[in-house]
């Protein structure tokens, strides 16, 4: 029987295959980046509509409609805190805050009352859970800290619902009368619904 000679690869051929697996992804990895923020942002912006449908979904209800649309100030803000459970219980919807809707009563319930049912309504429509932030880079800058972690839904006095996504606590956002759309100065927020803002593009 005739003996096999297994010498295997020389040390200059593993150096050129590894040279140029590094090459081809160098090549690769660019694109690759891309895409998967790509993917990340639909992802986002596929959330942001859920948010929206569910909240104008809860304007259906007249007093829920009422709460929302006439508080003191220009909107109403709903925070939604990404990836959490909306809980079954009645008021159990931690990871909803409605900011800056009425405070008196409304069809013979107060404020207190009409704010579990808004969070109940909004937090039934959005399901199990609120969606997660999948792009977690800032789209402005590369400050860290201005990562948006939050969902914002704006309430307009005409009942128009926009959403953003924000970093929690970085200010409000702000509808002009014709309810153009704009962010206060040093916010990073982004507008994603109804529409899309160029670094979500």
């Amino acid at each position: 029987m005739k003996k096999m000679n297994n010498k295997g690869f020389s040390l200059v051929e593993l150096i050129i295959v590894i040279a140029i697996m590094a090459i081809l992804a160098g090549a690769i990895a660019p694109a690759l980046i891309r895409y998967i923020d790509k993917s990340r942002k639909s992802n986002d912006v596929s959330s942001c509509k859920t948010i929206k449908t569910a909240v104008e979904t809860a304007l259906g209800n007249e007093t829920v409609y009422e709460y929302l649309t006439t508080g003191s100030g220009d909107y109403c803000y709903v925070y939604v805190t990404p990836g959490e459970a909306t809980g079954s219980a009645t008021g159990a919807q931690t990871c909803i805050t409605i900011e800056g809707a009425a405070t008196e009563d409304i069809n013979g319930k107060t404020a207190a009352e009409i704010e579990v049912i808004a969070k109940d309504e909004i937090g039934t429509n959005i399901g199990e859970k609120t969606p997660k932030l999948k792009y977690r880079k800032n789209a402005k800058d590369t400050d860290s800290a201005n990562v948006p972690t939050e969902f914002v839904a704006v309430v307009s006095k005409k009942g128009t619902v926009y959403v953003f996504v924000s970093v929690a606590g970085a200010g409000t956002m702000t509808v002009s009368e014709d309810e153009t759309v704009g962010v206060t100065a040093g916010d990073n927020g982004f507008q994603i619904c109804p529409n899309v803002c160029d670094e979500y593009q």
